[in-house]
């Protein structure tokens, strides 16, 4: 039988910050129409806040995955595991994610095969 882990889907509530940073650059505009310099600070910041927020849309919950998938395989007994390559996104879910570890001292293949609700069944093989 095959191990099902969970893999906890990342959280995107770091995305507040630079959604109060475009708030506050739309209220310097608006507010800055009498003073140049505060009205060009808020164009700054209406700018930077998506652009932010895009940045850390990809990062963030790229690392957040790894995170998580190099942590359930520890706790399962591999060492050293790395993730390549996979299927990507199949019909809107995730597809399986290829991995490669060592177990009792052997190079093992594997894959993290998506069950769905937070569920991955971890298969060893090609």
């Amino acid at each position: 039988m095959h191990p099902v882990v969970m893999l906890e889907p990342w959280n995107p509530w770091p995305l507040i910050f630079p959604a109060a940073v475009l708030v506050l650059g739309a209220v310097l505009a608006i507010a800055g129409r009498e003073r140049r310099w505060v009205r060009e600070i808020g164009y700054v910041l209406v700018v930077a806040g998506p652009l932010a927020a895009a940045a850390m849309l990809g990062f963030l919950s790229g690392t957040w995955d790894q995170g998580q998938r190099l942590d359930a395989l520890v706790e399962l007994g591999y060492e050293g595991p790395t993730f390549s390559g996979g299927e990507g996104i199949v019909g809107g879910t995730p597809g399986a994610i290829d991995f490669a570890a060592t177990r009792d001292g052997e190079r093992v293949e594997g894959q993290l095969v998506p069950l769905g609700d937070a569920q991955w069944q971890v298969v060893e093989g090609p």
